[in-house]
C-alpha cells in the first residue's frame, strides 16, 4: 500500500517540535498505524449504518482540533476509504488522523530524548491508546 502520510511535513513537524532528525525507518510503522486507524474507522461507520467516515469514528478523538496543516495525503486517504469500504470521508477524518500523527511524533520525540538521541527512529514509534 502506498504511503498515506506526507513524509516531508512529518519530518518538518518533528524538526520544529524538538529539533530532531527522523530516520527513514520511522515512516513505515507510522503509515501502517494510519492505515489500521482508517480501517477501524470504516468498520465503525459501517456498523452504525453510515456511508461517511467521520472524525468520531476514530478510536482516539479530539473535539474541534486545531491543526496547522494536514500530515496525511487527503486524496489517498479518501481513495483508500472509498475503494476498501465504499464510503465517503469527512474533513474531520483528515484532522483526526493528523492529530494522531502529531501524538505519535510527540511520543517518539520523548522516547528519543529518553535515549539521549537527536534522531527519531522506528523503535521510538508507539501507537497511542489514549489522548492526553
Amino acid at each position: 500500500m502506498e504511503s498515506l502520510i506526507v513524509i516531508s511535513k512529518v519530518k518538518k513537524y518533528i524538526k520544529e517540535k524538538g529539533d530532531f532528525n527522523t530516520s527513514a525507518g520511522f515512516f513505515e510503522p507510522l503509515n501502517q498505524d494510519i492505515i489500521k486507524a482508517c480501517r477501524d474507522a470504516m468498520n465503525h461507520a459501517q456498523k452504525l449504518g453510515r456511508k461517511t467516515v467521520m472524525g468520531k469514528d476514530f478510536n482516539l478523538y479530539i473535539e474541534n482540533p486545531e491543526i496547522g496543516e494536514a500530515l496525511v495525503v487527503a486524496s489517498k486517504v479518501k481513495k483508500m476509504i472509498k475503494e476498501e469500504g465504499g464510503l465517503s470521508t469527512s474533513a474531520q477524518a483528515i484532522d483526526q488522523l493528523t492529530i494522531r500523527i502529531q501524538k505519535i511524533c510527540d511520543q517518539a520525540i520523548a522516547n528519543a530524548t529518553s535515549d539521549k538521541r537527536k534522531t527519531v527512529m522506528d523503535r521510538d514509534f508507539s501507537a497511542p491508546t489514549v489522548m492526553g
